[in-house]
């Protein structure tokens, strides 16, 4: 479900699991499963059950949402 980080081989980045989008930002279908453990900084990922992406700032996942 994870892929070694390319940069830092201490951190996880998700393995795309859906990819029916050209964003290129990996989808997941629960929150949870969207804010991976041990992210690299920058990591972006999409929750389709909340209809949010996730941010890794370094330190914790923030989100955004459309208006």
């Amino acid at each position: 479900m994870y892929n070694v980080d390319p940069n830092d081989n201490t951190k996880s980045v998700p393995k795309q699991l859906v990819f029916d989008n050209t964003s290129g930002i990996p989808v997941f279908d629960t929150d949870a499963e969207a804010q991976v453990d041990n992210p690299a900084k920058g990591t972006m990922t999409y929750s389709v059950a909340s209809d949010k992406i996730f941010i890794y700032n370094g330190t914790a996942w923030k989100t955004w949402t459309r208006d």
